[in-house]
């Protein structure tokens, strides 16, 4: 089993986007925006992470790299992971989402990997907010039809 702590409160990825005009080069799209440096120009929608999930995510991968194993896993895993907050109460579900895609291609290849997140909980802690995450590989998955 396999333990890695997280600092800091973590920021749901779901809950805080923002919307990013972004120029079309081909001189398609359906909107329009004026850009100060090149006036009204098609451009594209995307929808990004806000900073404030960014700066988080960025120093749980760093947090993340000093415990990984030298490949990230690829087979069937159960995460399990507390959640110490501080602030406002984060949504699980999204702050599940949010250490899925954090710790992929690090811990593990793919979030779809991980088949149950088991035991998982958010708990208030103004002191000390971080992100405790268990990580076990599944070793022989109960198939689907055979018995």
């Amino acid at each position: 089993m396999l333990k890695i702590t997280l600092p800091g409160s973590i920021r749901s990825k779901k809950n805080s986007k923002q919307i990013i005009a972004v120029p079309s080069h081909k001189g398609k799209g359906t909107n329009k925006h004026l850009w100060a440096k090149m006036g009204w120009q098609y451009c594209y929608h995307q929808i990004h992470p806000s900073a404030a999930y960014k700066e988080w995510e960025k120093e749980a991968r760093i947090a993340a790299w000093a415990s990984t194993p030298e490949e990230p896993i690829e087979g069937p895993i159960h995460v399990k992971a507390l959640i110490y907050y501080k602030g406002r109460r984060p949504d699980l579900s999204g702050a599940m989402e949010s250490v899925g895609d954090c710790l992929e291609g690090i811990i593990w290849k793919d979030d779809i990997q991980i088949e149950s997140w088991d035991g998982s909980r958010l708990i208030h802690d103004l002191k000390n907010p971080r992100t405790e995450v268990w990580v076990e590989e599944i070793e022989n998955p109960p198939r689907p039809g055979i018995a």
